[in-house]
């Protein structure tokens, strides 16, 4: 039984089309893995430190952002990239102000885990509203996103 058993194996090994064996060394099996994507123009930053929010608006060049005079109300939050749509979404819901869904698939150059500040400003008068947000990178202090609102307040009257 066992002579018949290895006499299949042998023919079957004859028979079969036999594939060419990978010649890989060692190093190249055991490469490293980068997980590092260089082509990144805003790496990953959220072990280092950078100022608290209020500091960082007071030194902040105005002509960059600049909160409105009177606001209604305003934000300033320290957060990383990946949360910037969440973080609209809740000063959006503080100021009762619809708009589209961000979406950031267009900012490939930002690493998701980036230290950001978001300030963002609200100022609402009887006939208008005013609307704006900033992101700014914390590390060079550079404008990612922005941007602003006006919407006029059309009271309706009922005409009878």
């Amino acid at each position: 039984m066992q002579v018949l058993l290895l006499t299949l194996v042998v023919l079957s090994n004859l028979f079969s089309h036999s594939q060419p064996i990978p010649k890989e060394s060692t190093a190249t099996i055991c490469e490293p893995i980068t997980t590092t994507n260089t082509t990144l123009k805003y790496p990953s930053n959220h072990f280092q430190t950078f100022l608290v929010e209020d500091d960082f608006y007071k030194q902040l060049d105005k002509s960059l952002y600049e909160e409105y005079h009177g606001a209604t109300f305003s934000m300033r939050e320290k957060i990383l990239f990946k949360d910037v749509p969440k973080t609209r979404e809740f000063f959006n819901t503080k100021t009762n102000t619809v708009s589209q869904e961000m979406d950031l698939s267009n900012h490939t150059m930002i690493h998701p885990n980036r230290q950001v500040y978001f300030l963002a400003s609200y100022r609402q008068h009887a006939q208008e509203e005013f609307y704006k947000y900033a992101v700014i990178d914390a590390e060079t202090k550079n404008l990612l996103i922005g941007g602003s609102t006006y919407t006029p307040i059309i009271k309706s009257t009922n005409i009878q």
